[in-house]
Formats: C-alpha cells, structure tokens, sequence
C-alpha cells in the first residue's frame, strides 16, 4: 500500500470514528460491554467512594487518565479508606474533540469532570477504578 494509500485509510478510520461518536451521542453509549458488565464491577468493587472535588489534571494527550484530587466525604463500601482522607483517583476522561480508540473504557468528559464538585469511584483492592466506574455528582448525597 502507498503512502497516500495509507494516509487515507487513517484518515478514513478517524472520519468513521467520529460518524459512531455523532450516532451514538452520549458517552455512555460508547461502551462496548453490556450494562450488567459495568453493574457487576460496580457491585463488586471492593471500595465505594464520595468525594469532594478539589482539583482535575488532565493528561497530555486528548485522552487518557485525568488526575482527580479530592477528599473523602463518605465511605458506602469498604475499609480502605476514611472520611476526611486525601485521595488522589485515576479516572479515564478525553476533551470534547478527541477520537479515543473504541472499547470497553468510559471516558468522562474532560470539561464536566472539571465542573464537578463530586464523585463516587468504584475501586478495586488497589484503589484503581473498576471498569471506568466513576460517576459525576452535582451534589454530596
């Protein structure tokens, strides 16, 4: 295949990505696993948390993992950890324009991730999100 060949499969592969992303809207759509995947990773996690929302970094790339401090505010599963402690949390995320690769990972909304004074992580025995479980609240419960 020539290099122009080339070029435009790659370019053809980033227009079809978009295509799916403007069809299936939502990124929760997105996912590629069936629902009771994620159910059962969220029922399983060996830690539940809320957390106060103090700051986001974003990776270097248009995705990737956002770094997401914050603090403790409650415990729902789990001994790991305790209200009032500092915890920093690996949450896949990608800005608006980004074309991550299809899969099973839930990237949240870079500028909504942000935005959010909450979250409730679903982690695992090593403090890692489960399955991209983490979800944005717009209040403490």
């Amino acid at each position: 295949m020539t290099l122009i060949g080339k070029a435009r499969l790659k370019g053809f592969g980033r227009l079809l990505g978009a295509a799916l992303a403007t069809v299936l809207g939502t990124d929760a759509a997105l996912a590629l696993m069936p629902p009771y995947v994620y159910e059962s990773a969220r029922n399983n996690a060996a830690s539940v948390l809320v957390i106060a929302v103090e700051k986001v970094t974003p990776p270097k790339r248009e995705f990737g993992n956002c770094a997401v401090e914050g603090t403790v505010r409650t415990v729902e599963r789990g001994t790991a950890y305790k209200v009032g402690e500092n915890v920093t949390i690996d949450v896949p995320c990608a800005t608006p324009d980004a074309l991550p690769p299809i899969g099973g990972t839930i990237y949240q909304n870079v500028p909504d991730l942000k935005a959010s004074k909450f979250g409730r992580a679903y982690l695992d025995a090593n403090g890692k999100i489960v399955l991209s479980q983490y979800e944005l609240l717009a209040a403490a419960p």
